[in-house]
């Protein structure tokens, strides 16, 4: 060949074949020889000295046409080329060359089998997988690694009220309750691209501007295309679940406080004192923290309830208890532990501390002027009040729980014997 080298043509592994300005073919090199006589084709239409236009289709001869009139400086063409046993596609490339002054052309066919495969299996892929989040009852969206919305699926506008175009380019921010979106950003700032998935729930705000609950599963992936990875987000309302939750939980607070809470007065009952109580005593046991212990009785309460019947006497009760629950500290615990006895368990409080609170408590008690002509230590109702400490020093750190409530009931005895309206400790 005076215009190219036949053995450069032959070692090329792509079926080419080289045209003059007319479209006749004056080369081809071997593998365009042997994919037509592997496939049955005809060398008396296809090989040198034939007229390539002849045997092409209407939109590729038009293209190799342009390409040899100089119109296009190239042109490309993918074909299927199917075989009785097997799927075939390949790429015809027509390229522009000078053959003495003349146009002319190189044809190749380029095997492109593998690429369509993998192009039609993404592409079914794509098609199970939007035909999923079409017709799924969760929440389906993809989204950029700043949080941006990329992809919705269609029942965001039944669900939340709001579509695709409303959603898309949109951040989860302009929707997520403010109460919720640190934590959510705290989602985002932590991604990576393990194989984890990260759940989270919180509330969302739909178009009519009610906030529903959502609980959110969330993993970062690597796109389709390969180069940037995206967030896939797999979301669904929870907002009956999370209901029932709220609910139960108020439900245990309201247990819990029929439980603990004394029915008459609204105070600690017996049963949270013996609880707080065992507590207390297990942190000095262990920690050697101490604290006091005040049992505390009504003055001649059984006169009272004789003298202004019941009703009065549960008001008094009510006024008292209300009385020494506001008089002690925040974390001072006050209980009725029965009838008109009392008792508050005071952390972290010396002896010194106890007796000056309680000497404190009994004058509020009397401030409160609740006649009772009845009592033999004052024309108002007052208290008596024993105390005791459990501490470090000498035996108490040996001291049975139950020797440290004897010592303040004992202190509480000591209080009515002297005269009553009283603090005694007992030494």
């Amino acid at each position: 060949m005076e215009y190219f080298s036949q053995a450069v043509l032959d070692a090329l592994l792509d079926h080419i074949a080289v045209l003059d300005k007319e479209g006749n073919i004056i080369a081809i090199n071997k593998a365009w020889v042997n994919f037509s006589i592997e496939n049955g084709g005809d060398l008396q239409r296809t090989g040198i000295g034939n007229n390539y236009l002849i045997v092409c289709s209407q939109e590729v001869r038009a293209g190799i046409l342009q390409v040899l009139t100089g119109g296009l400086d190239h042109f490309n063409y993918e074909y299927p080329c199917h075989s009785t046993n097997q799927f075939r596609w390949f790429l015809l490339r027509v390229t522009s060359i000078k053959l003495n002054q003349d146009n002319g052309a190189v044809v190749s066919h380029v095997n492109i089998t593998d690429r369509k495969l993998t192009e039609i299996q993404l592409e079914r892929n794509e098609q199970l997988y939007r035909h999923i989040a079409e017709n799924s009852t969760d929440l389906i969206s993809l989204h950029t690694l700043d949080g941006k919305y990329t992809y919705v699926s269609p029942n965001y506008l039944s669900l939340l009220g709001y579509s695709a175009n409303e959603m898309v380019e949109k951040s989860p921010w302009d929707f997520i309750h403010e109460e919720d979106i640190q934590k959510m950003k705290s989602i985002h700032e932590n991604m990576d691209k393990t194989d984890e998935i990260k759940t989270i729930t919180y509330r969302f705000r739909c178009k009519n501007g009610n906030y529903i609950w959502i609980e959110s599963k969330y993993k970062q992936v690597l796109s389709p295309d390969k180069v940037s990875d995206e967030i896939i987000c797999v979301s669904r309302d929870v907002t009956k679940n999370r209901q029932k939750l709220i609910e139960l939980e108020e439900e245990k607070k309201l247990l819990k406080k029929t439980v603990y809470t004394d029915s008459l007065t609204g105070i600690f009952n017996r049963r949270y004192f013996n609880r707080q109580f065992k507590k207390a005593y297990q942190q000095f046991s262990k920690e050697n923290i101490s604290f006091s212990l005040l049992v505390i009785d009504i003055d001649y309460f059984k006169q009272y309830n004789d003298s202004y019947g019941h009703k009065k006497g549960d008001e008094c009760l009510i006024r008292v208890a209300d009385t020494l629950a506001r008089g002690v500290r925040k974390n001072d615990i006050v209980c009725r532990i029965g009838g008109e006895e009392f008792c508050a368990i005071l952390p972290n409080t010396n002896k010194e501390e106890a007796i000056s609170l309680a000497e404190r408590l009994c004058k509020n008690v009397q401030e409160l002027k609740i006649p009772h002509s009845k009592s033999n230590v004052s024309s108002f109702v007052t208290v008596s009040i024993g105390v005791a400490t459990a501490n470090s020093s000498g035996n108490s750190i040996h001291m049975e729980q139950e020797k440290l409530f004897l010592l303040a009931d004992q202190a509480l005895y000591k209080s009515k014997k002297r005269g009553r309206n009283q603090v005694n400790f007992y030494d």
